[in-house]
């Protein structure tokens, strides 16, 4: 399955930043090729888009897993606002 995690932040992201990003979705990923990382500005706040794959299982088994790696590896990040996970159907 597909999955994507959107954070909302109030200040342009450092290169350091994505690679943080790219690095909570190695960690949760079943193929490394699958992660991108997009930056979107839209309305003054940037939006970093990372998505990737994961084996299809039961979305409630593997959201707290992903929430806690993507908060473990971003937050230092500047300007967090908002965090948005969601799966392909």
């Amino acid at each position: 399955m597909e999955v994507q995690v959107a954070i909302v932040v109030s200040v342009p992201p450092q290169e350091s930043d994505l690679e943080s990003l790219r690095s909570a979705a190695s960690e949760v990923t079943d193929r490394q090729k699958s992660i991108t990382v997009n930056v979107a500005e839209e309305d003054g706040q940037f939006i970093l888009t990372t998505q990737f794959s994961m084996k299809t299982t039961a979305q409630y088994k593997v959201v707290d897993n992903i929430s806690h790696t993507f908060e473990s590896w971003t937050w230092n990040l500047e300007g967090y606002q908002d965090m948005i996970i969601s799966f392909s159907k």
